[in-house]
């Protein structure tokens, strides 16, 4: 996962898709393939019901009272994780037209198989 710092700053400025999608197969490209396929895995069905399962299926799931993420990111390394267990929170790690503009490029066929 790339340096907290840079991830969190991305988040509150609201850059972060644009970041996933600009640095997509270069050098500087913040997701892997594993990560990109379970990007677009929710990005099908951005639910709260597809959170949860995705969350479960990947032993993503977070203790009772803990933020939302905590478990993705420092037990799995999983931002993608993290951003998934803070959809439909107080305290999103994206927004709707966020998640719009990952699904858009995904219908684009974007490719999931980069080696990083």
């Amino acid at each position: 996962m790339p340096e907290p710092f840079c991830i969190a700053s991305q988040i509150q400025a609201h850059t972060l898709a644009n970041s996933i999608i600009s640095r997509h197969q270069t050098n500087h490209a913040i997701l892997g393939a594993p990560e990109l396929v379970l990007l677009r895995q929710f990005c099908i069905d951005p639910s709260v019901s597809k959170r949860d399962a995705i969350l479960a299926e990947h032993a993503m799931v977070d203790e009772p009272g803990a933020r939302p993420g905590k478990k993705a990111a420092e037990s799995k390394g999983s931002l993608v994780g993290l951003m998934i267990a803070r959809y439909g929170t107080h305290d999103p790690a994206l927004e709707d037209w966020e998640w719009e503009m990952l699904r858009e490029w995904f219908d684009g066929t974007v490719p999931t198989t980069q080696e990083t």
